[in-house]
């Protein structure tokens, strides 16, 4: 695919251009697309569009008004994302404001633009310039300290809470309200808040979170157990769906070729499941030769982590710490492993596995 890129109205320096050729190479990478794509860079709306569209044509449009920074990356993320969704991952087009592909598309700019800003410390100022001057002009209007500023940039780069994307009572099916809430308020929240406060401490505290779960050998055991909380959780919300759906291709062709039939699978999963002693999580994983595997983990550890025997990317998980289940089985966590098929969330399973999919064929 190529990537042609338009300014219109827009007169962009060499610092920004090669800002934005960065970060179009750090989209390519990630969400690859199937066709050539051209992007927009305009000072001046057009039709409905607020701060960015994309057309069924293959154009993204972005709104600039002479400021090229981190707002415009995220707007250039997300609308890349919409463009991903509908012509790799195949979706109808969703609502404009709210709905899955909003939610999603939103998460993963700002996923995007953290990535991106790690990856290149050196342009930073280029990305914080008009943060920097909003706050010193506010500064100079407050006469607040001039760490004010410092601190504001901080907030902005922390790990953030995954908002939860239905309402704790949508999966009762599988567990109960209550422990939903606990669940998400105390131990999810917790391990983000904690995850933030020890970052503080150490270089590289902007990094973005899959980034210190894939160099986990790198950071200390309480940035491993708050970094695999807060990582494992955010991801086990998306793998949960209020309606129940049946699973579909291309993953279930690779689930049949793998483990001999749909049905072999979940038995599988639920005897590692049930195996697992203690505290942990079983997961379907992709390795970066294209192969399935079913692993289970100990506490908050997962097979990102390049502390593990096997690594992949995680499909689907399940949480089997008793936090997880007990105010409704007790003491019978089989049940609550063999329930979990009443909400697997197969749409985000899919999207998953064609998203690594695309990123191996590029390597």
């Amino acid at each position: 695919m190529e990537v042609h890129i338009r300014y219109n109205g827009v007169d962009p320096n060499k610092e920004q251009e090669s800002l934005i050729n960065k970060f179009i190479d750090n989209l390519k990478k990630s969400h690859p697309l199937k066709d050539d794509i051209t992007v927009i860079f305009q000072n001046k709306r057009t039709g409905t569009m607020t701060t960015g569209s994309r057309t069924d044509s293959h154009k993204l449009k972005i709104l600039v008004k002479d400021r090229i920074n981190r707002d415009i990356l995220k707007t250039l993320s997300h609308e890349w994302v919409h463009e991903y969704q509908r012509t790799v991952l195949n979706r109808k087009k969703g609502k404009d404001v709210g709905g899955k592909n909003e939610d999603e598309a939103n998460a993963k700019a700002g996923k995007e633009v953290k990535d991106f800003e790690y990856k290149n410390k050196k342009i930073e100022k280029t990305i914080y310039k008009p943060f920097q001057e909003r706050i010193e002009n506010l500064e100079s209007e407050l006469q607040v300290e001039s760490t004010s500023k410092q601190l504001i940039i901080s907030e902005i780069k922390k790990i953030s809470i995954d908002k939860l994307p239905y309402d704790f009572n949508d999966v009762n099916v599988f567990i109960d309200s209550e422990t939903m809430k606990t669940h998400y308020n105390k131990h999810y929240k917790g391990y983000v808040e904690k995850l933030n406060v020890e970052l503080e401490k150490i270089p590289g505290k902007d990094i973005d979170l899959e980034n210190i779960i894939k160099k986990i050998s790198s950071f200390n055991t309480k940035v491993k157990n708050n970094g695999g909380g807060a990582f494992n959780h955010a991801l086990f919300w998306k793998m949960l769906s209020p309606k129940k759906q049946t699973i579909k291709d291309p993953i279930l062709s690779k689930i049949n070729k793998t483990f001999g039939s749909f049905e072999k699978f979940k038995e599988k999963f639920e005897e590692e499941a049930k195996n697992r002693f203690g505290s942990g999580w079983v997961w379907l994983i992709i390795t970066k030769n294209n192969n399935l595997k079913m692993v289970t983990t100990q506490n908050q550890d997962n097979p990102l982590m390049n502390t593990e025997k096997i690594n992949g990317y995680p499909l689907l998980g399940l949480d089997l710490w008793e936090h997880a289940y007990y105010l409704k089985y007790k003491n019978e966590r089989d049940k609550y492993i063999h329930n979990f098929w009443n909400v697997v969330n197969w749409e985000f399973v899919n999207d998953s596995y064609v998203t690594q999919t695309k990123k191996i064929d590029l390597k």
